[in-house]
């Protein structure tokens, strides 16, 4: 009896353990990503080559936040990612329009990044 009672409580004591480890996990991942981490992560390494500086493609610059959000008509529409061109172009593959297509966990950054506000940071 003696036995089962300290499996129990050393199991009870184990899954508390587990559970807090759990919940801080959580909360440390609970964070929106920032532009300046989309950047660096995404639009540097992928798209910078043409839209970035004074000469981007479409006038679009990825590298500078306050540029990006200037334009009035959905390139990204904070809090939509769905009326957002910029995430209908990189999750439908036309952008970017050479080399490799963004993976799944970089489309879902910028979705994540637009749904929750396109925050500069």
């Amino acid at each position: 009896m003696n036995k089962l009672l300290t499996s129990t409580v050393y199991l009870l004591l184990l899954s508390g353990c587990n559970y807090r480890q759990e919940k801080g996990i959580k909360k440390l991942f609970s964070t929106e990503p920032s532009f300046a981490q989309v950047r660096e992560q995404i639009f540097k390494p992928n798209c910078f080559g043409c839209h970035s500086g004074p000469k981007a493609a479409q006038g679009i610059d990825l590298s500078n936040y306050s540029e990006l959000m200037k334009f009035d008509v959905g390139v990204v529409a904070p809090g939509e990612p769905l009326n957002s061109t910029l995430y209908l172009n990189v999750q439908s593959g036309r952008m970017p329009p050479s080399g490799s297509r963004l993976t799944d966990s970089e489309i879902k950054l910028i979705f994540d990044w637009i749904q929750g506000g396109a925050k500069e940071n």
